[in-house]
């Protein structure tokens, strides 16, 4: 027999976003749950879903609701996530709501919020699924609330704490960008180093990589690590350069990335593993310091 917790666990390493799902019972009471379980079912006709358990306090109401919405929760609403999941018995009293069409609840702040017509209900073991045909929806700007493992996380930090690293004394920001079928390295009298920003952020490395006359795309972080050699830290980003090869630059092809003569031996470690995670076919992301560290898949090419 499964492992109920065994199986929680298992599924809890699907990174999802977090939801707020909201209708009114039938005497005008709103209502609310938090779920990370919603996907968006069709286009054709507009459908989503969304999984309530059996024994959550509201089930009954949002099975014979005609309407329901579901609210996207921002990264600055972890409070109302939390809320939401609690049995506080005056939720709607603690957070900023707004009413939409059919009277329903939206949360304001939300990334996006769709109104849907209960369309159909599924019976699913121990879960109801709550099959929604969407009538109305809004969209803001901003980064989502993440959720894994049992823990929220914001996608949108992952810059501002890479940033904050290489901001030490000594330290630094680089990047190993992609270019027809080698990487961007600059050339000092033979000896290579990946490209560096004058200043410890990411804007500081687009600005000076533009001013060279490329076109970088920057993705995701790609190696973060204590330098003792320096005393401070080092972060190197993932990402893409277009453009013409400027004065003082060259690309070295993939297959030479392992022998290139690079003037630090960390970025010649780390320039031998992405030559092995592009063979491969999947990048992941190195922590710990410039000799040894954990390695960890994150990302398909």
């Amino acid at each position: 027999m499964t492992d109920p917790k065994a199986l929680r666990n298992a599924f809890g390493a699907f990174a999802t976003g977090v939801t707020v799902i909201t209708t009114r019972q039938a005497d005008g009471t709103p209502r609310g749950f938090t779920a990370n379980s919603f996907t968006s079912v069709s286009l054709d006709p507009p459908l989503l879903l969304v999984c309530l358990a059996r024994t959550a306090h509201s089930a009954e109401v949002f099975a014979a609701a005609p309407h329901f919405a579901v609210n996207i929760l921002a990264e600055d609403q972890k409070a109302v996530s939390g809320l939401f999941a609690s049995r506080a018995p005056d939720k709607f009293a603690q957070c900023a709501w707004t009413p939409g069409p059919a009277d329903l609840p939206l949360i304001d702040g939300s990334l996006a919020r769709f109104a849907c017509l209960n369309h159909q209900l599924v019976d699913a073991g121990d879960h109801l699924i709550l099959i929604g045909r969407v009538e109305a929806f809004q969209t803001s700007e901003g980064q989502p609330l993440g959720y894994f493992r049992g823990s929220y996380f914001s996608v949108g930090l992952e810059r501002d704490l890479a940033e904050a690293a290489a901001a030490t004394k000594g330290s630094r920001l680089g990047a190993v960008l992609a270019c027809t079928g080698g990487v961007l390295l600059k050339d000092d009298d033979g000896r290579l180093s990946l490209p560096l920003a004058p200043k410890p952020s990411l804007d500081s490395l687009t600005a000076r990589l533009t001013a060279l006359g490329l076109v970088p795309q920057i993705d995701f972080v790609y190696a973060a690590f204590d330098d003792r050699a320096t005393g401070g830290h080092a972060v190197y980003y993932h990402g893409l350069v277009f453009g013409t090869l400027p004065h003082g630059y060259r690309i070295v092809p993939l297959a030479d990335l392992a022998t290139a003569p690079l003037a630090n031996p960390a970025e010649a470690q780390m320039l031998a593993r992405y030559a092995r995670d592009f063979k491969n076919g999947s990048f992941t992301l190195y922590s710990g310091t410039e000799i040894s560290g954990q390695v960890r898949q994150i990302s398909a090419p």
